[in-house]
């Protein structure tokens, strides 16, 4: 509640101030303003509320958080190239690289720190403080709640449209995903970068191939990524790739 509220009311005061500047609408604004608000509320909570370290809520980049953290990396990587093949294959989408090169490679090249920045404030947020707030109480309830809570705060489409329900499915899976890989492993690295390479998959893949049939939206997704079943159908996969992984490694370990 205090990160909560904390993270609201810093990201009021920034929009107020951004209307200053900014021609946008207020609430373009706050938007913007939350994950700088976010980071700047975790900051607070941990250090100052908690008197904790970051690595203590599982940002540990050690020999074995590096090799999670890369194992992450290549099974997004991995889902990224289902999902596209589907999508390709099926025709439902097209290789539609935009004219704009310009634009193209400085999001492609600037998005790559970008991803990894958000994805260590998200998983440090969700994963990291909520999940573990709430273990105590009930473990289901606690993956459950800071999944939906994620999925809540990235859906774009409104709940009007059928695809804003999927995306919110699709996304709450991702978040249960992210969780199976921090409770498994006991650190966020996993987490990291499976989530980092999948959100920055979301902000280019738009810039590479376009969607010219909604009518199988329902199926294989859009731009979004999360708001098709088969895409479900992968992250769950990952997901179950995540558990065999570890346990095997750590059956090794003991061998």
């Amino acid at each position: 509640m205090r990160f909560g509220i904390l993270t609201f009311l810093i990201s009021f005061i920034l929009s107020l101030l951004g209307l200053l500047i900014v021609d946008l609408s207020w609430w373009r604004i706050f938007r913007r303003c939350v994950s700088i608000s976010a980071a700047l509320s975790l900051w607070y909570c941990i250090k100052h509320q908690e008197r904790r370290t970051f690595r203590s809520f599982g940002l540990d980049f050690s020999a074995q958080g590096k090799q999670e953290f890369f194992f992450g990396l290549l099974l997004g990587l991995s889902g990224l190239a289902v999902m596209f093949f589907f999508g390709l294959s099926s025709d439902i989408y097209q290789i539609d690289v935009t004219e704009n090169r310009q634009r193209l490679w400085r999001i492609l090249t600037s998005f790559v720190p970008a991803a990894l920045l958000v994805s260590v404030l998200e998983e440090l947020v969700f994963r990291g403080m909520i999940l573990q707030k709430l273990l105590p109480y009930s473990r289901s309830a606690a993956v459950l709640v800071s999944s939906v809570l994620y999925a809540a705060v990235h859906v774009k489409a409104s709940l009007n449209e059928p695809l804003a329900w999927l995306e919110l499915g699709g996304l709450t899976v991702l978040g249960v995903v992210l969780c199976i890989s921090t409770l498994i492993t006991g650190r966020l690295t996993l987490a990291i970068g499976l989530h980092s390479i999948l959100a920055y998959g979301a902000r280019v893949n738009k810039l590479l191939i376009s969607f010219p049939d909604p009518m199988f939206a329902w199926l294989v997704g859009t731009s979004r990524l999360t708001n098709g079943i088969i895409n479900w159908v992968v992250l769950m996969v990952l997901g179950a790739i995540i558990v065999w992984w570890v346990r095997r490694r750590r059956e090794g370990q003991t061998v």
